[in-house]
């Protein structure tokens, strides 16, 4: 007998979808239940029908059998037609029943499909039956015939012939029976019954048990749960069959399935619901839509329908999963649950930025993976926005260990933003050709309140070991020498009873949504990360910017590392307009340094102005006070002159290099050049403490910036001039001096002889003291000799001292009297400042 063989005929991008990774995921069940039986009143609208009782219906079990013998007969149980591009392709199988006493030959019989006008076509076995050639007594088997039919044929217009080899006939064929399929019947399994049909040879029954759909974009998205149970005796394993969904104007879309529904296996009288889901266009209606399941013949390779479901009508219902409310998640062996914590909008310009905080919860004894999931916004007027993380592949959680996610998105200006919704997407294998993503959950948003200024606000974030309390504290722009820092200072208050961990983070700074990446540098307070209950830490995200730069919005972020190159949004902040003025340190006030662990006290001490020939030295000495109640290495402070027109001059500053005492005081100098004529009247000083790279600056250590920042205000003056050489300041020294000798011998040699007392004021710490006390002897005749005397090492802290000098000049050949002007100077970096002057008359040793 020869068998005809069709050509191969391929069903093009009817692929099942398969999602390479290791941890399960959301099916359909749980996609229609959301935690503690709550659904969502949202823009997502979600189609679900429970199987009903249907009136009764003809199938093709009403048809009558065709006898092939005494007790054997053959039954049309199955027809299927798939439809393409150009021809449909019709299977259909019959099922033949050994009823006498001795095998059945197959081979003497076959099947022959026409349409009801006389058109023949060709038909040919499914290669896995081509191999049954005898069926034993009392047995049956199944074989499927395969067809290309005409696009307009339909069950109706067909007629299924069984015919048995007869050589006594003219054409060797014998017809034994025909099948021909009333218009009223149904050919298709109900949509509340299972259809018992052979993948491979392994016999399952397989039905639909739960239908869902939702819409999104320009699309509706179908989800089926089919549920296939294995009636057979041996391991039932992922055949690798596809599925379509056939539409009522007969298109077919592909259905993907999730990662719970790919390389499964079923034990015998076992079960398992596969859940699946395809991509339709809104404009299609969502009636009479059937489910069928393809497989793909061994030898012609062609697409095959071997069987066709109903699905039921869909109701609208609301999909999406409340804030706050916890969806549950299996991942391998383990469960997670997921929820919307919270939602911040920052307004910007041209766009807004969106931030979602986004709760994993370990909630088994066993370490889960986290799979890459592929967030979504979804607006209520269909505007699909992905959202991009920087999750590694490997995100793990420990048993009950819980992790919280910020998922930031740019939202246009002209999207509305409220109501939106989010999808995360189960995560795309690598060789799918799915244009869409199975959505392991759908989260409807808590309402949206936009945030343009943030300075003094508090957000919460919930730990494993507590909430923190997060409050961005000041924002400050301060002047340095190569631009403007701008320093935002953000305080963690850790609220709980419990020790916590603050995780490792960065910053990262947005200026008009312009991201600054190269100079930006996040800085803690402390080097230990640990927040204890009920206390607090500071940290600061610097960056720096030029001087001649404005910008109107300021958006901090600070970002917690994931993995070796990954970071998720931690908290965000914004600032609209203008940044807030400097806090201004009235003249005698003091200025609180608060930062915790180091609590300071700064105060101005004295403020002068050097005057020099091309330039001008502004100094300003202040006094520091550790107000902590233990030792402690005092703030490396930092800042600028700043003038009345808004001229900056970076300080230059000197301060001790050892831990200060409780309560101990020191002095801090700061001093810079500024050109002569301008005015130094209303100047001020901006200090601050100073950092290095991503701390604060260490003792001996060099200062590339600065923060917590105060304006003190300074009385910028010349001292005057005493008329006599009593109780010279040169903080923390005072120096007198008396019965000064100038001696003439009538040579050109002077020698000058001083008694002096020099005290310090014992309560302050000074560092490297850079101010000499210069003595001048100005002669009648207008010439001058001088002399630096360093306090404590040429003079010598003392009551009752005494110290000279000399000095020759040919104008002293020869005298034995005369007067001369006796000067006092603070002599500090190349200027001087002179503190008295006293006259007196030379003593001649020629006259004794």
């Amino acid at each position: 007998m020869n068998v005809i063989h069709i050509r191969t005929f391929f069903m093009g991008g009817n692929q099942l979808r398969k999602i390479t990774i290791t941890a399960a995921a959301l099916g359909v069940t749980l996609l229609l239940t959301s935690a503690q039986g709550a659904f969502a009143a949202t823009a997502t609208k979600i189609s679900i029908t429970p199987v009903q009782e249907k009136t009764v219906v003809h199938t093709l079990a009403n048809l009558n059998p065709i006898k092939i013998g005494n007790k054997s007969t053959v039954r049309l149980t199955d027809v299927n037609i798939l439809t393409q591009d150009e021809e449909n392709i019709l299977t259909y199988t019959l099922t033949i029943t050994n009823g006498d006493g001795k095998t059945l030959d197959l081979l003497d019989y076959w099947s022959k499909v026409k349409t009801t006008s006389g058109t023949t076509y060709s038909t040919s076995l499914m290669t896995k039956d081509k191999s049954k050639k005898a069926l034993s007594a009392g047995s049956s088997t199944t074989l499927t015939y395969v067809a290309k039919i005409g696009k307009n044929v339909t069950f109706s217009n067909l007629v299924f012939q069984v015919i048995k080899w007869d050589f006594n006939q003219a054409n060797y064929e014998s017809l034994k029976g025909q099948f021909k399929i009333p218009a009223t019947y149904l050919t298709s399994t109900p949509s509340n019954q299972s259809k018992t049909l052979k993948m491979f040879d392994t016999p399952v029954k397989a039905k639909v048990n739960q239908f869902a759909s939702f819409t999104s974009g320009d699309y509706n998205y179908v989800s089926v749960g089919l549920n296939i149970q294995n009636i057979g005796y041996n391991l039932f394993q992922d055949p690798k069959i596809k599925f379509v969904i056939k539409t009522a104007n007969g298109a077919s879309y592909p259905m993907s399935a999730d990662t719970t529904s790919s390389d499964y296996k079923i034990q015998p009288q076992d079960n398992k619901t596969l859940n699946l889901m395809a991509e339709i266009p809104k404009s299609i209606k969502l009636t009479n839509l059937e489910l069928q399941l393809i497989q793909e013949d061994e030898t012609s390779k062609l697409n095959l329908p071997i069987a066709t479901m109903q699905l039921p009508n869909a109701t609208s219902q609301s999909l999406a999963v409340q804030p706050n409310i916890e969806k549950f998640i299996a991942l391998g062996s383990g469960k997670i649950a997921v929820k919307v914590s919270g939602v911040t909008l920052l307004q910007s310009f041209d766009e807004h930025s969106l931030s979602i905080r986004f709760n994993f919860r370990n909630t088994t004894g066993t370490t889960v993976i986290i799979p890459k999931y592929q967030f979504q916004l979804q607006t209520k007027d269909g505007y699909r926005l992905p959202i991009t993380t920087q999750v590694p592949d490997n995100y793990v959680l420990e048993p009950l260990e819980e992790k919280t996610m910020n998922l930031s998105v740019s939202v246009p200006a002209n999207v509305n933003a409220q109501n939106a919704q989010l999808f995360m997407n189960l995560p795309v294998a690598s060789d799918s050709k799915d244009n869409f993503s199975y959505p392991a959950g759908i989260f409807a948003l808590p309402e949206v309140q936009p945030l343009q200024n943030m300075i003094g606000q508090k957000q919460f974030i919930q730990t494993p070991n507590g909430i923190l309390g997060v409050t961005l504290s000041s924002i400050q722009r301060l002047p340095w020498s190569d631009g403007d820092l701008v320093s935002a200072k953000i305080t963690i208050n850790n609220t709980g009873f419990k020790t916590i961990l603050l995780p490792e983070l960065s910053g990262q700074v947005k200026l008009d949504s312009a991201i600054l990446t190269s100079s930006t540098n996040f800085i803690t307070s402390q080097s230990v990360g640990l927040l204890g209950p009920n206390t607090s830490t500071d940290v600061y995200v610097v960056t720096k910017v030029p001087s001649y730069l404005s910008f109107s919005q300021l958006q901090i972020a600070l970002l917690e590392k994931l993995g070796e190159n990954s970071t998720s949004e931690w908290v965000q902040f914004v600032n609209g307009g203008s940044l807030p003025e400097l806090p201004t340190i009235a003249t005698g006030s003091t200025y609180s340094l608060e930062t915790p662990g180091r609590n300071e006290e700064l105060k101005v001490l004295r403020s002068f102005v050097y005057s020099g020939t091309s330039s001008n030295l502004v100094y300003t000495e202040l006094e520091a006070q550790n107000k902590e109640d233990r030792q402690i290495d005092l703030s490396q402070f930092a800042g600028a002159f700043v003038g009345s027109e808004g001229q900056t001059y970076k300080a230059t500053v000197s301060q001790i290099e050892t831990s200060a005492g409780p309560g101990e005081k020191s002095i801090v100098a700061f001093w810079a050049k500024v050109p002569r004529n301008i005015s130094t009247s209303d100047m001020k000083l901006v200090v601050g403490e100073g950092i290095t790279d991503n701390k604060m600056t260490p003792i001996k250590g060099e200062p590339t910036g600065y923060v917590n920042a105060a304006a003190l205000e300074l009385q910028l003056t010349t001292p005057s001039i005493k008329s006599n050489l009593t109780n010279l300041d040169l903080f923390p020294y005072s120096l007198t001096v008396k019965n000064v000798r100038a001696t003439l011998t009538g040579s050109t040699s002077v020698n000058v002889v001083f008694d002096y007392n020099l005290t310090r004021n014992m309560d302050y710490a000074i560092g490297e003291f850079g101010h000499k006390y210069l003595i001048e002897l100005v002669d009648s005749s207008g010439r001058a000799f001088e002399k630096e005397f360093v306090p404590e090492s040429d003079l010598k802290v003392t009551n009752g001292g005494s110290a000279s000098f000399s000095f020759d000049d040919a104008a002293f050949q020869d005298r034995t009297s005369g007067s001369f002007q006796f000067n006092v100077y603070d002599v500090f970096q190349g200027q001087k400042l002179k503190l008295g002057s006293q006259g007196y008359y030379y003593i001649s040793s020629l006259n004794r």
